[in-house]
């Protein structure tokens, strides 16, 4: 059986019934901050660039190069120029993702065994920007890119084909790509945001 144990509240003096003394301790951080510069936005006229590491929408990178040392291996079963969606198939952002459903990849085998992607479209209505998708891809191919802004008035404006995707991509990769992957791009910005952070 559990036990309650009442404690009684504390009571106040005259001088802290007086002069409102509790209410006051409990307001000093209300006040504190009341006076502070305020570190809201005005969006739309406003916006600030997310960090790289930003979960927007997604990209679809191309072969041009800077492939991780795994496309070396996978590329030997794939016909991929330069230039084209280096994606292998192999279906691993599909199989990490949440909503499987929200891709739709296909691939045709060519006459001389390889694989060839010809379909990769994203119904982004479906999507919750987790980012297993992202990790699981073996060639890093799939990307989130920092566009946040994909407010459309159809439905169908939410369906991310392999053409849109590899130009968000290109667009993400020539703005960031050597930006060191951090929270803050500089503590410039980061101070200019959240002020000096005082380590206790």
């Amino acid at each position: 059986m559990i036990k309650v144990r009442y404690v009684e509240r504390p009571k106040l003096t005259n001088t802290e019934k007086i002069f409102f003394l509790d209410f006051l301790r409990g307001m000093k951080i209300t006040l504190k901050n009341f006076f502070r510069r305020t570190i809201t936005t005005k969006y739309p006229f406003e916006k600030l660039t997310p960090p790289k590491r930003f979960r927007g929408v997604h990209g679809h990178r191309i072969k041009n190069g800077k492939e991780p040392p795994s496309f070396k291996v996978l590329e030997k079963f794939m016909e991929i120029k330069d230039g084209e969606s280096r994606c292998v198939a192999c279906y691993m952002c599909q199989q990490a993702c949440p909503v499987p459903e929200l891709f739709k990849i296909e691939a045709v085998q060519l006459p001389n065994g390889r694989k060839k992607v010809i379909k990769f479209d994203m119904n982004l209505l479906n999507c919750m920007y987790c980012g297993l998708c992202t990790e699981a891809c073996p060639v890093d191919c799939i990307i989130h890119t920092d566009i946040y802004e994909v407010a459309g008035y159809h439905r169908a404006s939410g369906v991310a084909h392999l053409s849109d995707l590899t130009e968000r991509a290109k667009d993400f990769d020539n703005r960031r790509y050597h930006e060191p992957d951090r929270i803050w791009i500089d503590d410039k910005e980061r101070s200019k945001l959240w002020g000096q952070i005082k380590w206790s």
